[in-house]
């Protein structure tokens, strides 16, 4: 593995390291602030509290949107990938049929 692909391994692994403790952080800030959001003191049907549970809802409604599309964003990452490998191997073929391997244009 060349000096170039090390650097871009070590840079997809912060980039995901990051991505990870934002999330876990974000998890975290989600259990801690479901459990305290009835103990904040607002008064039930307040302004406060209808406030409190319309952000909650909609942190959580988010996430779990995310997660119910999640299927179309595998296909459309595997149709990028099957994309990526097939103009690889045009590529490849142009380059050993340019060289003089035996193949005629």
């Amino acid at each position: 593995m060349g000096k170039d692909a090390g650097d871009a391994l070590k840079g997809a692994e912060a980039v995901f390291l990051a991505l990870l403790t934002i999330g876990l952080m974000g998890l975290l800030f989600l259990i801690i602030y479901g459990n305290l959001s009835n103990n904040l003191g607002f008064a039930v049907d307040s302004l406060g509290y209808n406030n409190t549970e319309n952000v909650i809802s909609n942190l959580t409604t988010g996430a779990t949107q995310f997660f119910t599309f999640s299927n179309v964003w595998f296909i459309l990452t595997a149709i990028t990938i099957l994309i990526a490998i097939v103009l690889s191997v045009i590529v490849l073929v142009k380059k050993s049929s340019s060289g003089g391997g035996g193949f005629s244009n």
